[in-house]
This record gives C-alpha cells, sequence and structure tokens, in this order.
C-alpha cells in the first residue's frame, strides 16, 4: 500500500511539473518547479511528502524526473476539523473490491451467439468472467454536508472507477461489423477487459453515534458515470501480448445505485449498475455490472 501510495502521488507532483512545462534543460521552467516545491516537505491535503536526503543530497526535482520512490516517505496525517463544520471535505480516497456482471443475454435464442458468423458459439458460462475479477476506485475529492443535526448528510464527489474483468475462456472484444464479443479458438495466459469511468456519487448518510461503541453510518444513492476508455488486453504463446482498444459498442453513461456501511474507521462499499454496459439498442447482449469491497476514506 505504501509503495502505491508513493507512486501515485509522486505521479501526481510529477504531472503539476509537466503541465508547469518542466525540462531539464530550460533553466526557467526548473526555476517555476522550484517555486512550486521549494521546500523538502509537499503537503497535498491529509498526505505530506518528505524528501529523505541519504548519503547523496538530492532536490525533488530529481527526485520526479527519475521517480526515485525510495528518495521520498509519505505521511498521512488526519486533519482535525471543527465538530460542527457545515461541510467536510476529504481528499483522495480509494476502494479495492471484487467485480462481476448480471448477464440477462440469451445466448441459445440469438443467432448471432449460437450461430456466430465468427468465432465458435458462446454461451453464458463462457461469457462470464472469473471469480477474480477486480474494481479499484480513486475518489479524487469527496464531500459531506450537514443538514440536520450533524446526523444526516449530503455526500458527493468526483473521481475514477476501474472494471478488470478477467475471462477463463477465450472471449475476444473487438470494434468490428461482424460482433463485439465473440468467442475463439485461442489459448490466452491472461484474457482482461479493462473498463474506466470518470463518476460522480452522490449519497444521503446517516450517522449513529453509539455508547461504548464505534460510531456507525449508513448512507445511499445513485452515481453517474461517462465512459473513458475500454481495452481488452491478451496475452498468448502464439501472439505475445496484444492490446485492443475501442468502445466495443459500450453505453457512453453509466448509472449505479450505491451503499455504504461504516463502522469506526472500517467502510465497506457495495454498487449495483442501473444501466447495461452494453448498448442494447444496438446490441441483443446485456450486461449489469456489480461489485463489492472495502474503501480507505475519511468518511
Amino acid at each position: 500500500m505504501k509503495i502505491f501510495l508513493n507512486a501515485l502521488l509522486v505521479f501526481l507532483l510529477t504531472t503539476i511539473g509537466v503541465t508547469s512545462g518542466f525540462a531539464q534543460e530550460n533553466t526557467t521552467k526548473q526555476d517555476s518547479l522550484k517555486t512550486i516545491l521549494p521546500n523538502d516537505t509537499v503537503t497535498i491535503g491529509n498526505f505530506k511528502i518528505v524528501k529523505i536526503n541519504g548519503e547523496e543530497k538530492k532536490d525533488l526535482i530529481s527526485i520526479l524526473s527519475n521517480f526515485d520512490y525510495e528518495a521520498i516517505k509519505v505521511n498521512y496525517e488526519q486533519q482535525k476539523e471543527p465538530i460542527n463544520q457545515a461541510i467536510q471535505t476529504s481528499w483522495f480516497a480509494f476502494d479495492l473490491g471484487l467485480a462481476g456482471y448480471m448477464d440477462y443475454t440469451k445466448y441459445d435464442k440469438i443467432v448471432n451467439f449460437s450461430k456466430p458468423s465468427i468465432g465458435l458459439p458462446i454461451n453464458y458460462k463462457k461469457a462470464q468472467p472469473k471469480n477474480n475479477s477486480t474494481n479499484v476506485n480513486i475518489w479524487v475529492v469527496q464531500q459531506k454536508v450537514n443538514f440536520y443535526k450533524h446526523k444526516w448528510y449530503v455526500k458527493y464527489g468526483v473521481g475514477l472507477e476501474m472494471f478488470n474483468y478477467y475471462y477463463a475462456n477465450a472471449v475476444d472484444i473487438r470494434n468490428n461489423d461482424k460482433g463485439y464479443f465473440t468467442l475463439s479458438s485461442n489459448t490466452y495466459k491472461k484474457n482482461k477487459l479493462f473498463i474506466n469511468y470518470i463518476t460522480i456519487p452522490v449519497q444521503i448518510s446517516r450517522t449513529f453515534n453509539l455508547k461504548k461503541f464505534q460510531p456507525i453510518s449508513l448512507s445511499g444513492g445513485l452515481s453517474v458515470g461517462y465512459l473513458l476508455n475500454a481495452r481488452n488486453k491478451q496475452i498468448s504463446d502464439a501472439s505475445g501480448k496484444k492490446k485492443y482498444e475501442g468502445d466495443f459498442n459500450f453505453n457512453d453513461y453509466r448509472v449505479a445505485s450505491i451503499f455504504q456501511l461504516g463502522i469506526g474507521d472500517i467502510k465497506f462499499y457495495a454498487s449495483a449498475a442501473l444501466t447495461s454496459t452494453i448498448d442494447k439498442t444496438t446490441s441483443l447482449q446485456s450486461m449489469y455490472p456489480y461489485t463489492f469491497g472495502i474503501r480507505f476514506s475519511k468518511f
């Protein structure tokens, strides 16, 4: 987890450097970056990045340009906020969970799948992802607004939802006129469908402060996501590593119901799509994703 946080935060700082026009041969642009990162400590929300000086003193510019993770350490400091503050803000929360989807396609009654023009006949079992499919979400910023006695809140935010579906069978997902999902006779060491959305969740939250027990919070609502990109990554002995980018006839928008249970600092989340990932107006296939897991968040 620590290595992941180091990598993520170094990436964010490097992005700042790039947008500032960072280049080693350009002294003016380096001076501009030094103005942004003048000290050994940089604070981003609740995260504090501290430069470590070993035998060789390194500046933050060289650390960022070389992605030298070992030259820094990341500390997380919970910022104290007034108990009665009306609006609370949280930066960089993470979700780690398992993913799957409900498939309502009638493969045996649809000619495209039972007697395809290309590939092999595909059925429900062969089209299902494996149980180790995952969901990773990065919530860049979230806010919680009190609207009744600091027990009821409205929560909203913005972030990235990422789904990784792994297939045991040779499911090919392509952008072509003959079919988006087909079954081939190839043998893959790895076969993954990656889908990425930028998402805005809105929830109503209720907090219960119990005596001699951790506070319990319940929240539920809706999220709306916009499709950023998708790809089918496959690895085989015959073809090596291949990546196929495309929208694969997916809907541009994703609407899902969302739920969260918090027991003290431990939080669990779940979501279930209300819209099909695949555009049903132009496809006979239908899949509704769901996911559940652990949330690393302030609230």
